[in-house]
C-alpha cells in the first residue's frame, strides 16, 4: 500500500515511507547528542538547554522527513517539490542554531566563532551528503 503525496499526487512507496522515518529518527537521536553538547558547553552562557531540546526535537523530525522527500523529489526531477522540501529542510536545520546564537549571552567571542564554524561545517556536510545520496540513487536507477 502506498501513500499519496498531497502536493504532487505521486504515490510514496512503503520503502520511501520507511526511509523517511529512519532518517527522521536518526536525526532525533542526533538531537539527544547535540543537547548534551549544548548543555555542557553553552548552558553557562544563557542557552536554555530544555528549550533547545524542544526546538531541536521538533525541527529535527521535520528536517529528517523534508530531507528524505527532497532526495526523492530530486531523483524524480520534480523541481517544484525540490524547492519546497529544500526550503523546509533548510529552515528546520538552522532554527536550533539560530536559537543558540540568539540566546547565548556574555559568551567569549571565540565561543560564537566556534558555534558558527560548527554550524557551517554541519551545513556543508548536510549538502554534500544530500548530493551524494542523490548521485548514488540516480546511478543505481540507470
Amino acid at each position: 500500500m502506498a501513500a499519496i503525496n498531497k502536493n504532487t499526487g505521486a504515490k510514496r512507496t512503503r520503502r520511501q515511507i520507511l526511509w523517511e522515518r529512519i532518517l527522521a529518527s536518526s536525526v532525533l537521536l542526533y538531537t539527544v547528542g547535540a543537547t548534551f553538547v549544548v548543555w555542557r558547553t553553552l548552558g553557562k552562557y544563557g542557552v536554555n538547554v530544555l528549550l533547545f531540546f524542544v526546538i531541536d526535537g521538533i525541527t529535527s523530525w521535520t528536517y529528517g522527513i523534508a530531507t528524505a522527500r527532497l532526495i526523492v523529489a530530486a531523483i524524480k526531477r520534480e523541481w517544484k517539490a525540490v524547492r519546497k522540501w529544500a526550503a523546509a529542510s533548510a529552515i528546520s536545520f538552522v532554527t536550533p542554531q539560530i536559537y543558540i546564537l540568539a540566546s547565548a549571552r556574555h559568551a567569549p567571542r571565540d565561543v560564537y566563532l566556534i558555534v558558527i564554524v560548527v554550524i557551517s561545517f554541519l551545513i556543508l556536510l548536510a549538502v554534500l551528503t544530500l548530493l551524494l545520496q542523490i548521485w548514488r540513487s540516480r546511478r543505481t536507477a540507470t
